[in-house]
């Protein structure tokens, strides 16, 4: 009976180490984010529109950065960011999309959350950008909480990286590296 029950603990345990919501090669678990969720410019106010990731569209590369509404987070993705900036990439030329857990936010700072989201919605219009006030992104592709994790999905959706926690400039370089190669993947057709 102990043997059993062992076999049946691992076999459990078996389980729930293959069910990561992300992998390489695979796709995003869907997300759908009915309350807030992607914010919309009209004219100079900021609405709110539900979201899912029904919504990204086929057909060109898209780097995902899914955020904990915390300062760590933004101090984790910036060395990322100034290499996009630098890059000077096309319009359009790939999606960019962050979805910000301010479910994740320190105590008494989701406002101030919300209103830097608009601020920076109305600096890059752009921008997509996804206020999850109840953790479904995190929860739906199993992150940790007040962490960041970034995801790049080549133009037929399927995940060609996938990093959670601090990037190194390794990190940085690769993501780079696999974007511009998805980026003259998709011009060359």
């Amino acid at each position: 009976m102990l043997r059993l029950k062992k076999y049946l603990l691992g076999l459990a345990l078996l389980g729930s180490i293959n069910s990561y919501g992300l992998e390489l090669g695979g796709t995003l678990t869907d997300v759908s984010i009915p309350s807030k969720g992607e914010l919309v410019l009209n004219k100079s106010k900021v609405d709110y529109k539900s979201w899912s990731t029904a919504s990204i569209q086929r057909g060109s590369p898209a780097l995902i950065f899914h955020l904990a509404a915390r300062m760590s987070s933004d101090n984790i993705i910036a060395p990322l960011r100034t290499r996009l900036e630098e890059q000077d990439f096309a319009p359009g030329s790939f999606q960019s999309i962050s979805v910000v857990n301010i479910d994740d936010a320190m105590w008494g700072t989701s406002g101030m959350v919300s209103s830097e989201m608009e601020k920076n919605k109305r600096a890059h219009p752009e921008a997509v950008l996804v206020a999850d006030d109840a953790s479904r992104g995190r929860k739906a592709w199993q992150l940790k909480e007040s962490s960041v994790a970034v995801i790049l999905l080549d133009a037929n959706g399927k995940i060609r990286y996938l990093k959670e926690g601090k990037l190194g400039r390794k990190d940085i370089d690769t993501i780079m590296a696999l974007l511009n190669t998805e980026i003259s993947r998709v011009a060359s057709k």
